[in-house]
């Protein structure tokens, strides 16, 4: 059981809300989408992996009170992609804010966006002393993000024969 109720936070254009069944059709597009997932060991995912992540994403959220969310936009209810907090496998004793949107959202500032209400709710709320980010180094479009939310390069890694570079903030 969560110490907290699932969270749900809001921006401007958008709402971040825990991820639920009627976003499994644009959550299987997205992922499917091999743009989207170029940067992911995995390839893209069919229905079947995006469903069972998606089940997985919702149970971390339950679990733990905090997790990846959906992005949802307020002008019409369109579900972009993911974003939010979770514990990363390779780095149990942190917490990662990441990040996912469908190709016809990006460039349009929704990702740090959506990072920015997280972030500030991480350490207003949560009171986390510090979040991490991580991503492969070829893509620059997610460590452009990190950058522009005041990460700076904590360190580089390798895990599981890919090579990581992890970006940190610390809490203010």
């Amino acid at each position: 059981m969560p110490t907290t109720p699932p969270i749900t936070l809001t921006t401007d254009r958008l709402v971040l809300r825990p991820l639920e069944p009627r976003d499994a059709d644009a959550f299987a597009a997205m992922n499917a989408d091999p743009a989207v997932m170029e940067h992911f060991t995995t390839g893209p995912l069919d229905r079947e992996a995006s469903d069972r992540m998606l089940a997985t994403l919702r149970a971390d959220h339950l679990r733990h009170g905090f997790g990846l969310s959906a992005v949802e936009r307020k002008a019409d209810g369109a579900m972009l992609g993911f974003t939010g907090i979770h514990y990363h496998r390779y780095y149990p004793d942190d917490v990662e804010i990441g990040w996912r949107l469908a190709a016809h959202a990006w460039g349009q500032g929704y990702a740090t966006e959506a990072a920015t209400a997280w972030l500030e709710h991480a350490f207003t709320q949560l009171r986390l002393p510090r979040l991490i980010s991580i991503t492969v180094p070829e893509n620059l479009r997610s460590i452009a993000v990190m950058r522009r939310l005041g990460f700076t390069l904590w360190e580089k890694a390798r895990h599981e024969d890919l090579d990581l570079v992890v970006y940190a903030r610390d809490a203010a």
